[in-house]
C-alpha cells in the first residue's frame, strides 16, 4: 500500500501517494517518582497519534471527507508503516484546508489540507 485511506463503511477517501506524514506512538501508563529519586513506569500500552499533510483535494473528495468526519468521527484509517500495512480505527479531526484557485463554478482545488488523527484504542506495549 502507497496510499492513505479513509473509510467510514460506506464511502472512502484515498489520499495521495506518497505523503509525507508523521506517525507518534505515545506510551499510556503512569510515572512516578520514588523517594530514591529514581523513576519507575508503568506502562499499560501504547496509543498511535498522526498528523497529515494530505496536499491537495478534490472539492468531491474533501466534501465526502467533511461529511465522513461530521457523521462520525471515528474512521477506518488504513495506512504504511516499516512493519506493514496497518488499519485502526482512529479519530479524524475536521481538516484544515485553503483555497487554491477560484473557477466560474467556486473553487475547483483546495491545498494544505491537514488532518489529525488519533488510534480509537490503546494497544498493548511491544506490539
Amino acid at each position: 500500500m502507497r496510499n492513505i485511506v479513509l473509510s467510514d463503511g460506506a464511502d472512502t477517501v484515498t489520499l495521495l501517494s506518497d505523503l509525507e506524514f508523521v506517525w507518534r506512538p505515545k506510551l499510556i501508563g503512569e510515572r512516578a517518582v520514588m523517594a530514591s529519586g529514581r523513576t519507575v513506569a508503568d506502562v499499560t500500552g501504547i496509543k498511535h497519534t498522526a498528523e497529515i499533510p494530505v496536499g491537495w483535494l478534490s472539492p468531491e473528495d474533501l466534501a465526502k471527507l467533511v461529511r465522513m468526519i461530521a457523521k462520525n468521527a471515528a474512521l477506518t484509517v488504513s495506512y504504511p508503516t516499516a512493519a506493514g500495512d496497518r488499519h485502526d480505527v482512529c479519530f479524524v479531526g475536521m481538516p484544515e484546508f485553503r483555497a487554491f484557485r477560484y473557477g466560474a463554478d467556486g473553487v475547483s482545488q483546495w491545498y494544505g489540507v491537514t488532518l489529525s488523527v488519533e488510534q480509537a484504542g490503546v494497544e498493548e506495549a511491544g506490539v
